[in-house]
């Protein structure tokens, strides 16, 4: 769904990477496709990550959000959809970051931090993508202030959402995570470029174990949500 979905599940209710053959390799906050995730670090958000699953090329050590850019090589070129895609993209990602780092400063649960460690990632390793196409990036630093105002009235919304308790702000953020599955799902649809197309699927890898962070969490709660 894209955002108007969104908004509407909200309604109801009453959004490690990873690079174009780029990976970030950092304390806290790892994620990859294809490893087994334990229940320690479902609770915490946060995935192991084995050296079989992380290209050896690009790897960087360090910590979020002060991630380093690195050489790795962005290849050929993006058409209009694709750029606006990468657009959307990095503000998407951007809005989950800063919803999980509103959360865990109202929570303090470990959770929040460390996913939205992992979507400064995601957003960065975007950035990358956008840079390296010599694309402008029009976006804010200012948390909850996008460029695309749907983004900031769900901003909004999900803040206010999160605001009535934890068990909302978990919800919230499992909202945010099958979102942005399924907006990087219909973006990959359309996408050609081999950089942006892996870098797409290693983030939806890691909303993926975001999810699954966030229903876990939920669940030893009481709450078997959605």
């Amino acid at each position: 769904m894209k955002t108007k979905i969104f908004l509407s599940s909200i309604a109801i209710l009453g959004v490690f990477v990873l690079a174009s053959s780029c990976s970030d390799s950092f304390t806290g906050a790892v994620e990859t496709a294809g490893t087994e995730v334990l229940s320690a670090d479902l609770k915490s958000g946060t995935v192991p990550v084995t050296a079989a699953t992380v290209p050896a090329a690009c790897i960087l050590t360090g910590t979020i959000p002060d991630v380093t850019v690195f050489p790795c090589v962005v290849t050929g070129t993006v058409n209009a959809v694709e750029t606006a895609g990468l657009l959307f993209m990095r503000e998407e990602e951007k809005m989950a970051r800063d919803v999980y780092t509103y959360f865990y400063a109202k929570y303090k649960l470990p959770v929040f931090l460390n996913v939205s460690k992992s979507e400064n990632a995601h957003t960065s390793a975007v950035l990358r993508l956008i840079a390296g196409f010599n694309v402008t990036d029009n976006s804010s630093s200012d948390p909850g202030v996008y460029v695309n105002t749907r983004l900031t009235d769900l901003y909004k919304q999900l803040i206010a959402m999160g605001d009535v308790s934890v068990i909302d702000a978990l919800k919230a953020s499992v909202l945010i995570e099958q979102t942005d599955i399924s907006d990087l799902q219909k973006e990959l649809l359309s996408v050609e470029n081999i950089s942006v197309k892996t870098v797409y699927t290693n983030i939806m890898a890691g909303s993926n174990a975001h999810l699954k962070a966030f229903i876990w969490n939920l669940k030893i709660k009481g709450v078997v949500y959605p």
